[in-house]
């Protein structure tokens, strides 16, 4: 673990009543996430409650536990319900592509059995690109924190959002906070976070529903499709799920298009 990537250390207002003093020092790029008015203040928390949980005082001052690979207390490494009870050095380490969420972790004890990412609505356009590239990838714009939260945890799912308060909500395992603001370059990022350059299957998911597509027969369809469309293309596939058909139009050039800008992405630091 690198110790030198940068740190942020300070008092925090919600423990002023207790007397455990604790020394918090945060690693690589999770300095940015901690709320800006903790980065340069004093190097001591004066006043830690008794009975708080790492877990709590990370996220106390800004970082969601969901972006952390490590934890040590007095360079002894502990969970995320690990109690602090003494005087203490704190230290938090940054998950570092390419991430493993396969391999069973202390702070994650159960990994996941796939690839499956759940999309938040404010990175919602994240979910078309997604599926596009052929990740299994839930979106629904109705859901609320509290259903995305859920589902994160039910169905084994990656939650990625730009929302720092949902990724810290207890039953969100997995999750990711996207830094990138593009669409394009917010695929690149999570390809490039979780290794999945080589898990790439383009146009084999529905880009509406997320079901898989399987290749028909143009005979079995040309009742359903427009005179051109049924003139200039030949092979088609339908997605399993809601029957969507789909052929080599607009949207494969625009595909073929981000998978080039793809290649030329320069990843963030961690």
């Amino acid at each position: 673990m690198n110790r030198n990537n940068g740190y942020a250390q300070g008092p925090n207002k919600a423990y002023e009543d207790s007397s455990i003093p604790v020394t918090i020092q945060f690693h690589g790029w999770l300095v940015q996430l901690v709320r800006r008015c903790k980065r340069h203040s004093e190097s001591i928390i004066p006043a830690l409650a008794q009975g708080t949980s790492v877990k709590n005082l990370i996220e106390s001052f800004g970082v969601p536990h969901t972006e952390v690979a490590a934890i040590e207390v007095n360079r002894q490494l502990v969970t995320f319900d690990h109690i602090i009870v003494e005087e203490s050095t704190v230290e938090i380490f940054p998950l570092c592509p390419p991430v493993d969420v396969h391999t069973p972790t202390l702070l994650r004890p159960v990994a996941l059995p796939a690839i499956r990412f759940l999309v938040d609505v404010n990175v919602g356009k994240l979910a078309r690109k997604l599926r596009m590239t052929g990740f299994d990838t839930l979106f629904n714009m109705d859901w609320c924190d509290t259903d995305l939260a859920k589902v994160s945890e039910q169905e084994q799912c990656i939650l990625v959002t730009r929302d720092i308060m949902l990724l810290k909500r207890k039953n969100v395992i997995f999750g990711h906070f996207v830094r990138e603001t593009m669409p394009v370059k917010q695929l690149s990022e999570l390809i490039h976070f979780y290794g999945l350059s080589d898990k790439i299957n383009p146009f084999s998911r529905c880009i509406r529903c997320n079901g898989l597509l399987k290749s028909i027969d143009k005979e079995e369809i040309q009742d359903l499709l427009e005179p051109l469309t049924r003139k200039y293309y030949e092979t088609f596939h339908r997605c399993n799920s809601c029957s969507h058909l789909y052929w080599a139009g607009s949207h494969r050039n625009a595909m073929q298009k981000n998978l080039a800008e793809m290649h030329k992405y320069h990843p963030l630091s961690y």
